[in-house]
């Protein structure tokens, strides 16, 4: 916890770093202004992408997507209601474009035939998220960005997402090519379509994020190193700590 934190933004903070520790290692080399709206983020973006992609319940879904959207809108205009948010408020950003892309997600349940289409439907709210971060961080926003995020939600939603209504939005078309079907997928069954869904995701991400924030960068290049293990077929698991330092300071350093 940061010596300035209050216990109840710690306790959000550390609920993304249970999730993400890897990004504990890239907030080291983040300068120490902007550490503070760094964990901010960080805690922000996890409780969103809980709120809208990883609820069981559609109904518990369309509630807390609708607080956050809420929520989002009143940052916009000065106002705020949860730890997170207090730190970020005073910073000027299309905060309510990005509660209003809250509001206009697909429906949870629905599939998707492509990789293509499973990312298109992301890009929009990835969009808003990645403007506001450029602000906030005085960034460039472009899709390669955005993407970069889509394939980042999709990755989190493995391995758990498997057992969920939309199989962590794998599109039908890799179920078609291993003849699959998503009771043998949850199983245990599809170890080589989730390489194959693990390189297909791979290959949506740009070698370079122009313009991108450290943050992003350092997540990025996170995901990318999770999805070359995943498409190896080594598993879930975190790659060794030193690859991990020295990507989040080659993440940190001006492109």
């Amino acid at each position: 916890m940061a010596a300035t934190e209050s216990p109840a933004l710690a306790a959000f903070v550390g609920k993304w770093l249970l999730r993400e520790p890897e990004m504990a290692i890239a907030e080291v080399f983040c300068p120490p202004d902007r550490k503070s709206m760094f964990r901010a983020w960080g805690g922000l973006l996890h409780e969103l992408r809980e709120a809208a992609f990883e609820l069981s319940d559609a109904r518990v879904t369309e509630v807390k997507t609708a607080w956050w959207a809420e929520e989002m809108i009143g940052v916009g205009q000065g106002r705020h209601r949860h730890p997170l948010t207090e730190v970020l408020v005073s910073h000027s950003a299309s905060w309510s474009e990005l509660g209003r892309s809250l509001l206009e997600l697909p429906e949870a349940g629905r599939r998707y035939g492509t990789t293509a289409e499973v990312i298109d439907s992301l890009m929009p709210l990835a969009r808003s998220v990645t403007a506001v971060e450029s602000a906030l961080f005085a960034s460039t926003a472009n899709d390669d960005g955005a993407r970069a995020l889509a394939v980042h939600w999709l990755l989190q939603r493995l391995p758990h997402g498997l057992a969920t209504e939309d199989q962590a939005r794998i599109p039908m078309h890799l179920f078609a090519r291993h003849s699959l079907s998503a009771a043998q997928l949850i199983a245990g069954q599809g170890e080589a379509l989730l390489r194959d869904w693990a390189a297909e995701l791979q290959g949506q991400l740009s070698t370079t994020l122009t313009g991108a924030g450290a943050f992003r960068r350092s997540r990025t290049r996170f995901d990318s190193a999770r999805l070359q293990r995943l498409a190896a077929g080594r598993g879930f698991g975190e790659p060794p700590p030193l690859a991990t330092l020295w990507r989040a300071w080659r993440a940190a350093r001006p492109s």
